[in-house]
C-alpha cells in the first residue's frame, strides 16, 4: 500500500494518520507530497466465525401482586383480615380513626408492641409497611434476612412470602 510524505518535513506518513510523527503537523488532504511505496500493506483480517447464540436464561418471575384482601396471622393466635390501610398496635384505635384506617388491636403479653406500632397500606396490588416510631421496632423477614423498618413511618414494599415482625410478635401474611 502506498503512503505519503509530510509536506512540511518530508517524513513518511503512516496510513490513516492525522499528524506527522516527524514534525507533529496536522495532515490535511492537500498537504501531502508524492505517494511513496514503502512496501507496507494492511493485512487482510480473517472473518471471525459467528458464534451460536447463547441460550437465554428465563427471566425471573415477576413478584405476584397482592389481592385486595390479606389475612394477618399473628403468633399470638389472633387472625385478622385487612383491606386497605391498617394500624397495628396494643391501642391503635385513635390513630386509625384519624387516618381513616382499620385498627388492629393485638394482645401482647410481653408488651414488646407499642400502642401504635405499624402502618400497613394494601392497594393497587402492593402491600407496604412502615414502623410508627415504635420502641421495639418492626422488621420484614425475607428468606433468611431481617430488614428493619425505620421509625419514620416510611413505607417499605412487602413481597409475597415475607413475614412481618412487630416487636416480638410474628405476623404471617396470607393472600385471600
Amino acid at each position: 500500500m502506498a503512503s505519503a510524505r509530510c509536506a512540511h518535513c518530508g517524513a513518511t506518513l503512516e496510513p490513516n494518520t492525522m499528524y506527522c510523527l516527524g514534525c507533529g503537523q496536522l495532515i490535511l488532504p492537500g498537504a501531502l507530497r508524492e505517494q511513496v511505496d514503502d512496501g507496507w500493506s494492511v493485512p487482510e483480517r480473517p472473518q471471525r466465525p459467528v458464534a451460536a447464540a447463547a441460550p437465554v436464561a428465563p427471566a425471573a418471575p415477576e413478584p405476584k401482586a397482592w389481592p385486595d384482601r390479606v389475612q394477618l396471622v399473628f403468633s399470638t393466635g389472633q387472625q385478622v383480615v385487612i383491606a386497605g390501610a391498617a394500624v397495628i398496635g396494643r391501642k391503635p384505635e385513635q390513630t386509625a380513626v384519624n387516618m381513616g384506617a382499620q385498627a388492629i388491636e393485638v394482645a401482647d403479653d410481653t408488651r414488646s408492641m407499642s400502642r401504635v406500632h405499624l402502618f400497613l397500606d394494601l392497594g393497587d396490588g402492593s402491600l407496604r409497611a412502615g414502623d410508627a416510631g415504635s420502641s421495639n421496632g418492626s422488621a420484614i423477614e425475607r428468606g433468611d434476612r431481617r430488614i428493619p423498618l425505620t421509625g419514620t413511618g416510611e413505607r417499605v414494599e412487602v413481597l409475597r412470602g415475607d413475614v412481618l415482625w412487630v416487636g416480638d410478635v410474628r405476623v404471617e401474611l396470607v393472600p385471600l
